[in-house]
């Protein structure tokens, strides 16, 4: 017997709930546990704090989990994707049996993402460490997914998105593994054969029955840039397509903060903010604005430390620059609490950067 979560109304909630994530009071305090079943009590805890909606937990019968453990739909999806792609790189080939499979993985992760307000708010949940670029496609493909629903492209549309964008690198297969497993820096001739793969790419799925033009096109133009210049063409913003913006998009905010043999990565908020900078050079303006919807750069909430050495929660959000937050000072330079109610606008104060993030900070400064 295993368990699935389902989301429901805080209104439905009864007595003998199991509770199916950790619920978070407005300072980033835990306030109920993820596991906690649930009373009355708990109950009205939950709607005193406009909570509307929370995850239970579903007893169901598995033959292929453990008592007490479930694995969530979209993580199955994410296994069979990656296992596919790897059995795609591995036969060298992409033939018609696995094509039908993308399909299929495409078609399934749709369905999951849109039934799932949750998930296109949580992206952060849905990533993990292991084989980079069989992990990285799936990646690229679930938040290329969350970009083109934000963006409102269409169902049939959103197929080809995802097709292009689990396929994107399925071109390196042609790269020699030592150069792309290469623990140092490339010479300018291993870079050349690396940026290769979006040709070759191309080759291979242009060629494919079942594979439409837009898909093939992401693998060509995934590493084109709106200001020309990108690979393997230079192509300008006129000539990249929506999809292929997308995916590049996605890709880079993947690779920044995915652990390489050759990079470390770096935190979400950094690879943001350099997302940020590259709008209307690299990136398209509106998905960027998209994506900041989705994974925001300093969630409200989030406990940060200033280059002043002060540390504070994020009150709010610049909608013009969201690389700079509003503060509230919990504790100065000094490393004492501040007794005085201080909010520090960083959009109006230059000089007063974020240099630190804090995972959930489990103080209570009331």
């Amino acid at each position: 017997m295993g368990s699935k979560l389902i989301k429901i109304n805080v209104a439905e909630l009864e007595d003998g709930m199991i509770l199916g994530e950790n619920l978070f009071d407005a300072m980033g305090n835990i306030l109920i546990s993820d596991g906690i079943t649930l009373k009355k009590s708990y109950i009205k805890k939950i709607i005193n704090h406009d909570i509307d909606k929370v995850y239970i937990k579903e007893k169901v019968k598995s033959e292929n989990e453990e008592e007490g453990k479930s694995t969530p739909y979209i993580i199955k999806t994410r296994l069979e994707a990656k296992k596919l792609i790897g059995e795609a790189m591995e036969a060298l080939s992409l033939n018609g049996a696995i094509v039908e499979k993308v399909l299929v993985i495409v078609n399934k992760l749709i369905e999951d993402l849109l039934d799932n307000d949750e998930i296109i708010s949580s992206l952060g949940k849905l990533r993990s460490v292991d084989d980079y670029t069989l992990e990285h496609s799936v990646n690229v493909c679930i938040m290329s997914l969350i970009l083109g629903i934000s963006y409102g492209i269409k169902y049939d549309d959103l197929i080809d998105l995802g097709t292009g964008a689990i396929l994107h690198d399925i071109g390196k297969m042609m790269i020699p593994q030592e150069i792309l497993n290469k623990p140092g820096s490339l010479t300018i001739d291993e870079y050349e054969i690396v940026k290769r793969h979006t040709e070759y790419g191309y080759e291979i799925l242009k060629n494919i029955k079942g594979i439409s033009d837009i898909a093939a096109e992401v693998a060509l133009n995934h590493h084109e840039r709106l200001d020309g210049n990108g690979y393997p063409y230079g192509k300008k913003i006129d000539q990249i397509k929506i999809y292929s913006r997308i995916v590049a998009i996605c890709d880079v905010y993947d690779a920044l903060t995915s652990d390489r043999v050759y990079k470390k990565k770096i935190e979400h908020y950094k690879a943001l903010e350099y997302i940020c900078k590259m709008v209307n050079s690299q990136f398209d303006n509106e998905l960027v604005k998209k994506l900041l919807n989705c994974v925001k750069i300093y969630p409200i909430g989030s406990m940060v430390k200033l280059n002043t050495n002060e540390i504070g929660l994020v009150v709010d959000i610049a909608k013009i620059n969201p690389s700079k937050p509003v503060v509230r000072i919990l504790i100065d330079e000094k490393g004492d609490k501040v007794a005085d109610y201080l909010e520090v606008d960083t959009n109006k104060n230059i000089d007063i950067q974020v240099t630190n993030v804090f995972p959930r900070f489990q103080g209570n400064f009331g």
